[in-house]
Order: C-alpha cells, then structure tokens, then sequence
C-alpha cells in the first residue's frame, strides 16, 4: 500500500507544498511541486536528504576575529552537527582570500571541502 510523505520545497523562495508518494522505497510519484526543482527535492530529501553548510571559523591577525565559510557541496542531513565541530576546529591566520580552500574532504568526502566566503586581510597589532 502507497504511503504518503508531505515536504514544504526548499528549491525556490515558493515554497511549494509537495506529497511524495511511495511504496517502501520506491517512490510512486511527486505532486504539488510548480517547477522540476520541486520534484527533484522530494526524491533527493526522501533518499539522500542532505543540507548546505555556512558557518564562521576563528582568524587571527584580521580586523575581524571570525572569517565566515561554507562547504563546497551539501552534507549528508545526518552528519550536519558532526561537519559543523569538525569546521569550528578550524584556525586560520590573516590573510584570507575569498574562495580559499582551508578545509579539504570534510567528512573524508572527495570534493566536500571548505572555503572562505570573504576575503580578510593582515592587520598589524591584530590578535
């Protein structure tokens, strides 16, 4: 018997309310969605829900004592608070170019890596 899942759509600002229908694993069909991206969530979110990450880490000798990052791919939904500690051990030292890899295989991921959203540069006297 076809069981029922109901999602709120995070692809786009609509925020389209989808039902995914299954059996077991096997997805049946995905309604509600405006646009593809709609079903392409549900079946990502239902199999593999996985999640962005942006967060900030500690710099020294910047104005700033906090440089903001985020990974390079999404995060199994499941291993979120295990990427968050693994990214907040993160140190780095002025300066910083935005896009700077300072992370590589988060999570022993190839191609999961992080990187600076900001560029900062070395400020003499900083901490």
């Amino acid at each position: 018997m076809a069981e029922t899942d109901k999602l709120v759509c995070i692809g786009c600002p609509v925020g389209c309310p989808l039902e995914l229908a299954h059996e077991g694993n096997h997805i049946i069909e995905v309604a509600g969605n405006d646009c593809r991206r709609g079903e392409k969530y549900a079946k990502q979110e239902f199999t593999d829900p996985r999640r962005s990450l942006s967060t900030t880490v500690a710099i020294s000798g910047a104005v700033w004592a906090r440089l903001p990052v985020k990974t390079t791919g999404q995060v199994p939904k499941d291993r979120v608070l295990e990427a968050a500690r693994a990214i907040h051990q993160i140190r780095c030292r002025a300066p910083v170019e935005a896009g700077q890899v300072l992370l590589e295989g988060l999570l022993d991921e190839i191609g999961l890596d992080v990187v600076a959203t900001r560029s900062m540069e070395k400020v003499e006297n900083a901490a």
